[in-house]
Order: C-alpha cells, then sequence, then structure tokens
C-alpha cells in the first residue's frame, strides 16, 4: 500500500521527528557538499525539543508526512516591511529551514513543502522571499527562481561554513 505524502501545519508532536530530520540531514544528506568535520560543527547532536520549539515558535512550520512519517520540514520567519521601489513599504519575510530527510531526497518533499510555504506568503501579500541557503539548497532554490545576492562564510568552531543569501521577488512592483 502506497502513502501519500501530506503536507501540514507544524503540531508540538512532531518536534522530535523535525530534530531528526534536521541532524539526518546535516550529518549524512549533506555529505556530499561539507566534510564531514564541518557536518559535525554544523550538527553535532541531536538538538532538544525545548531548543526546537524556542526555534520554530514565531514561525510558521509545515510538515510533510507521509503515513505517520516526517519526511521533512520547512518554516517561514514572520514578515518584515521594507523599503521597495520608489520608497514604497512591502513585506518580505525569511525561510528559515528547509530540511528534508536523506532517504526521502528527490522525491518532491521540498517542492511540495515549498509550493505551500510560496502559497502561503503570496496569500499575505509577501512580496519577496530570501534565504540562506547552503550548497545542497541552492540549486534547489535556483530552479524555484531564486537568485544569489551573496556568498557567505560563517565560522564555526574551527570550521568555515559556506552558505548564499538568495532572494525572490513574488509580485511585481508598481
Amino acid at each position: 500500500m502506497t502513502q501519500t505524502l501530506q503536507i501540514r501545519l507544524f503540531a508540538i508532536a512532531d518536534v522530535q521527528q523535525v530534530a531528526s530530520v534536521f541532524h539526518l540531514s546535516v550529518s549524512q544528506g549533506a555529505a556530499s557538499h561539507y566534510s564531514e568535520k564541518q557536518r559535525a560543527v554544523w550538527s553535532p547532536a541531536l538538538r532538544t525539543d525545548n531548543e526546537w520549539l524556542s526555534r520554530l515558535a514565531p514561525t510558521v512550520t509545515w510538515v510533510a508526512e507521509e503515513g505517520r512519517s516526517i519526511r521533512g520540514f520547512i518554516n517561514l520567519s514572520p514578515a518584515v516591511e521594507v523599503c521597495g521601489h520608489a520608497g514604497e513599504p512591502r513585506l518580505s519575510a525569511e525561510i528559515d529551514c528547509l530540511f528534508t530527510h536523506p532517504e526521502h531526497v528527490g522525491k518532491g518533499v521540498a517542492s511540495s513543502l515549498y509550493q505551500c510555504l510560496e502559497s502561503y506568503a503570496r496569500s499575505r501579500n509577501i512580496a519577496a522571499l530570501t534565504v540562506e541557503a547552503s550548497y545542497l539548497a541552492k540549486p534547489f532554490f535556483e530552479q524555484q527562481g531564486y537568485q544569489v545576492l551573496s556568498k557567505n562564510e560563517h565560522i564555526r568552531a574551527d570550521q568555515v561554513l559556506v552558505n548564499f543569501s538568495m532572494h525572490k521577488t513574488l509580485t511585481a512592483l508598481i
């Protein structure tokens, strides 16, 4: 029996699975782009439920669930007003996390999650989305229409972790 992938809002009961998806995605899934030492400083151990609940609390978070297993998650930070074209205010929001369980990469999990998030953002008149994408996530976001603004280097412990500041305009400026 084939189970269908369902996208739904995060519930507190999901926190342990979300923590696991994140840790496995970093420690295993990112192996093609980051060294073992880099991955070890990025996610040295499974983060606690409280750490994840604190991180996700101010965001809107969706999970991709198949059966009772979380396959991935995405979240959006609260929208903020930024100065748009000709100084007009507009809303922008940041994607904080998009992680897929390594065994489910390439199966549409990230795309399904992202489509839900972008639809939500458009329904809230958010004009632009930003993300700090890893090497692994950068091609995915480029496929969604994001442009790289900068390459960033973050020092953690004795390791340099690289990510990319990316941006997508959702609505045309008038």
